[in-house]
């Protein structure tokens, strides 16, 4: 049962005897979420949060929490506040109690930004200065941790679990079943991760990035993990927009990470398609089979980013001498103008290199 607001400020009182609480307001909580909060504001104004579990669930993911906030805090300094821990109790039926620093700023919603919104500097940077922190440090706290391969392994079984269902347009299949053959494309120097950069994680206060919160997911992994949110936004630029200011703090990024950015979510569209197969939930399983079939159409369309460069070897003939032009596509070879006595029929064949992104399309 969930506690009222009145229930965890008196339980908030009894964790601090000293502290002069005097308003209390109930937070939203999604369906399912295992945790109770609540903002508290003392007699001088300030304010906090004030968190209990519901059950098992939520005294894990309290825990989970924590470990990652303080591992956080012993890697690096950050350019932002992270919420830090005034008060952890257990109560008396067994449920976790804690009390945090209210982080001040406001939301910013990450899924509906645009490309000229300026705020994508600053969290391009912020995104950088996490990426940046002590590998060392969050590796000795005892968090997870992912390399090329394994990451790549993950997304194979995503792709399996998709494909099982019947409901993923066949070139989106193709399409991922190729990025994910790619080996150069998994070639990433793993960072510090935060692993779940939504709407609600990142805070905003004159004009710069004040906060980051919900750090359950912290992990040791591929840093495009974390632009996921903003290359399944509508404005395709969205995320050059951010990638630019995070090369400003991270010149060592790897060139494909917008590219696995991408594949990462649309295999997060494919996974929740399974995940509300499995629940019965046929609503939200028809919402993303939908979203799905407007990315393939995208990809058919040619107006998709790419995912990999991929070479294929052609029947195209070399250019012979006498050919003045030989114009090579993925299907097939136009000679546009050749003497009568050239015989094309006996050249060698090259490989092709197909353009890596939508601006260098050559047709």
């Amino acid at each position: 049962m969930a506690s009222s607001p009145l229930i965890l400020a008196a339980l908030a009182k009894a964790a601090l005897p000293g502290a002069k609480f005097s308003k209390v307001k109930g937070l939203p909580r999604e369906n399912g979420e295992p945790i109770n909060s609540a903002l508290l504001t003392d007699s001088e104004g300030i304010q906090y949060i004030v968190r209990e579990s519901r059950n098992a669930k939520g005294n894990l993911k309290l825990a989970t929490d924590t470990q990652c906030i303080r591992a956080v805090k012993g890697a690096g300094t950050l350019p932002f506040s992270v919420p830090n821990l005034v008060s952890e109790s257990t109560t008396p039926d067994g449920k976790t109690l804690q009390i945090l620093e209210f982080v001040y700023g406001a939301t910013t919603d990450l899924e509906n930004v645009r490309s000229t919104d300026p705020e994508l500097r600053e969290i391009g940077l912020a995104i950088g200065a996490i990426h940046s922190l002590s590998i060392d440090m969050i590796r000795q706290a005892g968090l997870p941790e992912f390399s090329s391969a394994d990451t790549r392994e993950s997304r194979i079984a995503d792709l399996d679990r998709a494909a099982a269902t019947g409901r993923i347009p066949a070139t989106l299949l193709q399409r991922w079943e190729t990025a994910l053959e790619d080996l150069d494309l998994f070639r990433f120097q793993p960072t510090v991760v935060h692993g779940n950069l939504n709407t609600g994680s990142i805070l905003e206060l004159d004009g710069e990035v004040s906060g980051v919160t919900n750090w359950t997911s912290l992990h040791i992994g591929d840093p495009a993990e974390d632009f996921g949110v903003f290359a399944s936004n509508i404005d395709n630029d969205v995320i050059d927009a951010v990638k630019l200011a995070y090369f400003e703090r991270r010149e060592e990024a790897d060139a494909n990470l917008a590219q696995r950015a991408t594949l990462y979510s649309e295999l997060a569209l494919a996974t929740y398609l399974v995940k509300s197969l499995s629940e019965g939930r046929a609503e939200d399983a028809d919402w993303a089979a939908g979203e799905l079939e407007a990315i393939a159409a995208m990809v058919e369309g040619g107006t998709a980013r790419l995912l990999s460069k991929v070479t294929f070897t052609s029947t195209a003939p070399l250019v012979a001498e006498g050919v003045e032009e030989l114009v090579v596509s993925d299907s097939h070879t136009i000679v546009t103008e050749a003497p009568e006595d050239v015989d094309v029929s006996d050249l060698k064949t090259r490989p092709i290199e197909l353009p890596t992104s939508a601006d260098d399309q050559l047709f």
